[in-house]
């Protein structure tokens, strides 16, 4: 694809048809990713891909946790809205807005999404050092947009979401993450449905809201 089309292409998808995907092309994607740049080169992340009998396990045990209440602990604070600051909460409640209307005010279908993860084939979870400056934080979402977009070019969905880390106790001891890695952000990858909540797709600011060039 053209880089404005794969760019432009890439959206988060909130259900999958749980179709697998090959590990030939999940290796490629992130062989890809790792062109991503980083801070004196130092590359701080490191992946994890569930897939298969693995994926189901930890779909199954993260619903189970979500039925019976358990709230989510994750390795980075979860950080209220508030947090952000006027002009993000901003855009946040504009999407709530936007949202809202997309889907007629009923969200339910929207929360289910997330308790199944997605129904993704593949789910990609990215770790950086526990003891790694807040600039390896750049760096690991530099290399997760870069994941991503190679996944848009594949013609493979993506979604990436708080909800795969939310419980990381679980997902450390599926996948043998070692404690002195933390839990940055979960992927999920696949081929859409035909969910209609696939259809939505949110909106940006302005460029001129968000752009100052001076000469």
């Amino acid at each position: 694809m053209e880089f404005s089309t794969v760019v432009q292409k890439r959206k988060s998808i909130r259900d999958f048809d749980g179709k697998p995907i090959d590990p030939a092309i999940l290796r490629d994607i992130v062989q890809e990713a790792q062109w991503a740049p980083s801070w004196v080169n130092s590359q701080p992340w490191k992946v994890y891909v569930a897939i298969g009998k693995t994926l189901e396990t930890i779909k199954s045990e993260h619903l189970a946790r979500i039925t019976a209440g358990e709230k989510g602990n994750s390795d980075f604070p979860h950080a209220a809205r508030e947090s952000f600051g006027t002009y993000p909460l901003k855009n946040m409640q504009a999407l709530g807005e936007h949202l809202g209307t997309f889907l007629k005010g009923d969200f339910s279908e929207f929360s289910a999404a997330q308790s199944r993860l997605y129904r993704c084939g593949a789910a990609v979870y990215i770790t950086i050092p526990k003891d790694a400056p807040e600039w390896a934080i750049m760096d690991m979402g530099g290399f997760e947009q870069t994941l991503m977009l190679s996944a848009t070019n594949k013609g493979i969905a993506s979604i990436p979401a708080y909800e795969f880390v939310k419980f990381p106790d679980m997902i450390r001891k599926h996948l043998g993450i070692p404690n002195d890695e933390q839990l940055a952000i979960g992927v999920g990858l696949g081929y859409a449905s035909d969910n209609p909540m696939n259809a939505y797709r949110s909106v940006r600011v302005s460029l001129d809201d968000m752009l100052v060039i001076k000469d």
